[in-house]
């Protein structure tokens, strides 16, 4: 039996900056997924926070995927990723990584168009 796969977005490869995931977080969102069988990719959030005014979220999609017209579902390297179309400024052309540092191990959002952040590091603005 055919998969139906609903709601997903179809880039248009001559405006979309896209984003880039390195191996080692495609490895660790990949075991994150797998820690319930319920999950189904991820959900990547832009909220207003901190002292510079925005930070990224991720969180796992471990329901039915959204069916909001103004949410768009897509695969990376066969990761379900879901963004909401008000985000997309804010998310194109970003490179996610996963950093291990002694005890720290973290998710890192590299952002080309950042043009400020805060001094912890959580919170941005851009152009």
């Amino acid at each position: 039996m055919k998969k139906q796969q609903k709601n997903t977005y179809l880039f248009n490869q001559s405006q979309w900056k896209e984003i880039t995931i390195t191996p080692n977080a495609i490895k660790q969102i990949l075991f994150l997924i797998n820690t319930n069988a319920e999950n189904k990719g991820i959900k990547l959030i832009v909220k207003k926070s901190g002292c510079a005014g925005f930070r990224y979220v991720m969180e796992l999609i471990n329901k039915e995927i959204s069916e909001k017209k103004d949410d768009i579902v897509f695969f990376y390297k066969n990761i379900l990723i879901q963004i909401s179309k008000k985000d997309i400024p804010f998310l194109e052309g970003i490179k996610i990584d996963f950093v291990e540092n002694n005890i720290n191990k973290v998710f890192k959002f590299y952002n080309p168009k950042l043009e400020k952040f805060c001094g912890c590091g959580e919170s941005f603005s851009i152009n």
